[in-house]
Order: C-alpha cells, then sequence, then structure tokens
C-alpha cells in the first residue's frame, strides 16, 4: 500500500492483568523529527490498528477500557486478551508510516503479587551499593505530587535494616548482602488502581581481577597416565572461574599445538559441566574423552582456562607407558 513500515519496535510493553498501561506510537520517539502536535498541523492522521494473525484490524475505542489520547492509547485496565501488537499508522494522500508496538499482559503467579516472566533483573556485587528504581512508572506520575508509593520484598512488607535507606521511587543498599537477593516490588498508586513493578536482584561476588585457575591436573600434581590401547579413555580438567559478568567459563584442551577439532573424530570433548556455584563463581571439569586409544593418540594433552584478564596452564597429561615432558 506504498506505506513506509518499520515492523516491530525495540520497546516491549510488559503489564499485570487489571492495571493500566500507556503504549506510544513509537514513530514519534524512535523514527521520524517530529511530535503529535506538529503531525496534527501537518495533516497528518494517526490511526491505530490490532494485529490479527496477517491483518490488521482497526480498533474501536470504548472511551471506558480502551481510549486514545494523543499519540498513544490508554487501558485503564489491562486484560489477557489484550495480548498482542499494536501498529500506529500516521499517513496523508501523499504521506504513510507506520511502526508496531508489543504488548505483554500477564496475570500473577499464583500466591505472587508479580508475575516472573516479566520481571526486570538488576544485579548487586556482594559489599557493594546498590540503588533499585520503580522503573517505567512515568506514565503514571502526576506532576508536582508526591506519588503513593509502598515498596514490599517478595511481595511482603518489610522492615528494612537500619543502613537502608527506601525513598518513593526507589531503595538504596548501602552495602549488599547475600540476603538482599530477591524480588523488590513497588507499588504506585494511581487513581482507584495500583502499578507495580517487580526487580528481581541477583547477588554476586565481586568481579574477580584475576585469571582463571586450574585444579587439577596442576603443576605439583601432574597426571602421568598408563594406557592400553584399543580401550576407551577420559581425560578430566577441573578449574575454578571467579565471576566475571556474562561471560561463559573458557575451557579446552590441546594435544601440543592442536585444539582437539583438529584431531581424529574418536576423540572429543564434553559438554562443561558446572560442579560447584556460588555467587556467580564456579568450579567446573571438562572432560577429554577417546573412544579407543590409538598409537598415534600418545602425547601431551594440556586443559586451558582463560578469560578477560589472563589464561592459567597447568602441567600437561601425559598419556605413555614412559611419559617425559
Amino acid at each position: 500500500d506504498g506505506c513506509i513500515d518499520w515492523s516491530v519496535d525495540l520497546k516491549k510493553y510488559r503489564v499485570l492483568a487489571g492495571e493500566p498501561v500507556r503504549v506510544k506510537c513509537a514513530l514519534f520517539y524512535s523514527y521520524i523529527r517530529t511530535n503529535y502536535s506538529m503531525a496534527q498541523s501537518a495533516k497528518l492522521r494517526l490511526i491505530w490498528y490490532k494485529n490479527k494473525g496477517d491483518s490488521e484490524e482497526p480498533i474501536i475505542f470504548s472511551g471506558h477500557r480502551l481510549s486514545k489520547e494523543d499519540d498513544s492509547i490508554w487501558f485503564r485496565s489491562a486484560e489477557l486478551q489484550d495480548n498482542g501488537f499494536y501498529t500506529c499508522v500516521l499517513r496523508n494522500s501523499t504521506y504513510c508510516m507506520k511502526v508496531s508496538m508489543s504488548l505483554t499482559v500477564e496475570d500473577n503467579d499464583d500466591g505472587l503479587c508479580f508475575n516472573s516472566k516479566i520481571r526486570h533483573l538488576e544485579k548487586a556485587e556482594i559489599t557493594k551499593s546498590k540503588t533499585i528504581t520503580c522503573p517505567d512508572i512515568d506514565d503514571y506520575l502526576a506532576p508536582y505530587k508526591q506519588p503513593l508509593m509502598t515498596w514490599y520484598k517478595e511481595c511482603q512488607k518489610k522492615t528494612w535494616r537500619s543502613s537502608v535507606v527506601v525513598n518513593t521511587t526507589s531503595v538504596w543498599i548501602p552495602e549488599v548482602e547475600e540476603e538482599d537477593g530477591g524480588n523488590y516490588t513497588c507499588e504506585l498508586t494511581y487513581g482507584s488502581r495500583v502499578v507495580r513493578r517487580t526487580t528481581e536482584l541477583k547477588v554476586t561476588a565481586l568481579l574477580t581481577t584475576r585469571p582463571p585457575k586450574v585444579l587439577f591436573p596442576t603443576e605439583r600434581h601432574p597426571s602421568l597416565i598408563d594406557i592400553q590401547l584399543g580401550m576407551p579413555l577420559s581425560l578430566d580438567c577441573r578449574a575454578f572461574f571467579g565471576y566475571s559478568g556474562e561471560s561463559r567459563p573458557i575451557i579446552y584442551w590441546m594435544k601440543g599445538e592442536k585444539f582437539v577439532e583438529e584431531l581424529k573424530g574418536h576423540i572429543r570433548e564434553s559438554e562443561v559441566r558446572v560442579l560447584r556455584e556460588y555467587l556467580g563463581e564456579k568450579e567446573v571439569q571438562l572432560s577429554l574423552t577417546f573412544d579407543a586409544v590409538e598409537e598415534g593418540d600418545m602425547g601431551n594433552y594440556t586443559c586451558y582456562v582463560e578469560n578477560h584478564i589472563g589464561r592459567d596452564t597447568p602441567a600437561p597429561s601425559c598419556k605413555r607407558e614412559t611419559c617425559t615432558d
């Protein structure tokens, strides 16, 4: 139809059933250099549709539960049936542009005041300070009026320890403890309804300043293995990784200068197995398996571990009846 289609905007609207939500036409915020008033002055019309399968149906605004206000549609009380994609189209006889926004409406999890699928996630390093804010509430704050806000931890009112500062729109923890992890819910009174946002706080160890460490085999305890040709074999490498954010443990085996992928097909690395984990610090194991050992497999096999800081290289595991380095 000659309309420029920006597909689906990155911003996702997520709300609990029964709560209000304002879905803004993203065209005015990310795609064009004009606002709603300027668009009106230019004789451009803003039309809203709801996507149903491959088609778009015009939205009929009842005025009671669903209304159109300037560049947005307001759900006074969102319902599960409101889930889906909403498209705003800005057009006149010679100009047309559109974009879609996604809305997710969920019931509370059983017995809780939130739905785990639409929580926000925050992380905090133990012993450091952390501020937990009440996110995405600007549309529900009245200007020049103090908002009426209540904070909960695990859906219960909490007696906070003296060092924790609970403000209207945030909770400040000056020194994070392990027990501070969990679900924080802010509840804003909005007319006769409430707006709730839940943030899951995950407490982690301090970001590591060291490379990971191979625990076995080590320089003090190198692995010298007597093997029998034609028999299966497994070489195990265990290592400790300090907390380093979202990065996964990097651990791998090499034979001399060759990676396992360059060796014969009967030699394989296992999946990385997490043996222990505490506040994001991990002890992991990677096994090198041989379906049946061949004469050409003899040699030094070394397990390497690394992170963004550096690499640790232990003594090699030797496979031979007599092995000298």
